[in-house]
């Protein structure tokens, strides 16, 4: 199977994703700690792989926590292993790599706290009793207003937030970046031919034009979740009939349905209009 590297399926037309591109070139040649924003659904994760791929440390391990399994029966055992298991921790599995916590806003505070003794400190003592130095880069993902929010509220460590912003990088919403659309369901289509080994079939002009103009509050998973779903339910045709035979109106147009309805009823009119058609 080929293997890509995470950039090559970072949509960039956009310029708010050009401006996200240097960013990622100028801090992939430094090594210290990065907070990526972002709502959900954004492509954090996907930014987090371009980072450390293209990084210092792109050819050692890239090591991923899940911040809301970081409870506290579990942290330990998590953060520096099980000596009695023989498991290694995360802390020492992302040795000379990429260490990446997501969701930080999930953290609960006695990780929080243990995190921020550890970062300070600048080293751990593994479950099998060996002081460990931290050779690896950090990464954290989440919401940044919503951490700064817990911090005003007492509920996050101001010393993590302040570790975590020396360098921020904002993944923008699927509003502020319309313009990759087409691109990023294209390769979607793309993804999804090669994993179905089907031909990849092609999105009338007038869809895809509107697909740009519907609002996608969850962003581009909701994007290509909606893709996937039509592809799903045409047996592998890009067919725009699917939303008026399987998609219910909605009075919200937040709601995926209520886009999707909303879509519909802008092709209709779009279709009708003999002067709008293009080929």
């Amino acid at each position: 199977m080929k293997y890509y590297r995470a950039i090559e399926s970072l949509v960039v037309n956009s310029r708010a994703m050009q401006d996200v591109l240097a960013s990622v070139r100028l801090l992939a040649k430094e090594d210290g700690p990065v907070f990526i924003d972002g709502e959900a659904g954004t492509g954090r994760k996907l930014l987090t792989r371009v980072l450390h791929e293209e990084g210092l440390h792109g050819h050692k391990p890239m090591v991923m926590i899940r911040c809301d399994v970081l409870t506290v029966d579990a942290m330990d055992r998590i953060l520096f292993g099980d000596a009695q298991s023989g498991v290694m921790g995360k802390l020492e599995e992302a040795d000379e790599g990429t260490l990446i916590l997501t969701d930080l806003e999930d953290l609960n505070p006695v990780a929080q706290e243990r995190l921020a003794d550890i970062l300070t400190a600048g080293h751990y003592i593994t479950a099998a009793g060996e002081n460990r130095r931290l050779t690896f880069r950090i990464v954290g993902t989440g919401h940044f207003e919503a951490v700064r929010n817990h911090v005003k509220l007492g509920r996050f460590s101001e010393e993590l937030l302040e570790f975590f912003s020396q360098s921020i990088l904002r993944m923008p919403t699927l509003s502020e970046r319309r313009e990759d659309i087409p691109y990023l369901v294209t390769g979607a289509l793309r993804d999804l031919a090669e994993r179905e080994r089907i031909d990849m079939p092609s999105v009338p002009y007038h869809y895809m034009e509107l697909l740009m103009t519907v609002s996608w509050p969850e962003n581009v998973r909701q994007l290509r979740n909606h893709v996937e779903s039509v592809m799903a339910l045409s047996n592998g045709m890009f067919d725009p009939e699917i939303i008026r035979e399987h998609f219910q109106p909605q009075e919200s147009p937040a709601t995926i349905k209520g886009a999707l309805q909303t879509l519909w009823n802008k092709l209709r009119g779009t279709v009708a209009n003999p002067a709008l058609n293009r080929n």
